[in-house]
């Protein structure tokens, strides 16, 4: 799985999505979480993502999932 971290700061005239982490100014660690080659993402076994964007405390709940295991149910 592919983790990319990013961060999302509020401003006064907008919301920025950066990869740079900024010292000292208030900020959201985010995470976009990509499944290898045939794999696809899920945190329930019911609900399926080729990607997700998700806060960094999050991470421990996802994980992928074999394409093809959904084909046998």
């Amino acid at each position: 799985m592919v983790k990319e971290v990013f961060y999302t700061y509020l401003g006064t005239n907008g919301v920025l999505t950066s990869p740079i982490f900024l010292e000292g100014i208030y900020s959201v660690k985010k995470i976009r979480l990509i499944p290898e080659s045939n794999k696809i993402l899920t945190k329930d076994g019911e609900h399926f993502f080729t990607s997700v964007d998700i806060l960094a405390d999050e991470e421990k709940d996802w994980y992928e999932v074999d394409i093809h295991q959904l084909d046998r149910k």
